[in-house]
């Protein structure tokens, strides 16, 4: 297992309100579409490791959402990524450290 620190950070969005939005398809959910808020600590510019299913996640990262199939990150003003995957898991660490896997 390759630690998640070994995968390359990408640019996810920037936000003077400190949130970006996620937006993506849940199985689980009745419509088929789930909105979650990602909070951070401070207004600025954010970036997320982008990992696989074999990485290895610190314990002080918290499950925070998960999709399935596709996965859209809106910052301030526009759509800024877009992953595609089985399943898609996004993770946090305190305010700033966000993690994104894709399996």
């Amino acid at each position: 297992m390759k630690n998640y620190k070994e995968y390359d950070k990408e640019y996810i969005g920037g936000s003077d309100i400190a949130t970006l939005v996620l937006v993506g398809f849940d199985r689980e959910a009745d419509t088929g579409l789930k909105i979650e808020p990602l909070h951070f600590g401070g207004d600025g510019s954010y970036n997320a490791y982008v990992v696989d299913a074999d990485a290895e996640i610190g314990s002080h990262y918290k499950e925070v959402a998960s999709f399935n199939s596709w996965l859209k990150v809106y910052d301030d003003e526009e759509l800024t990524k877009r992953f595609e995957s089985d399943n898609i898991t996004v993770y946090r660490a305190a305010e700033m450290g966000c993690i994104i896997k894709l399996h």
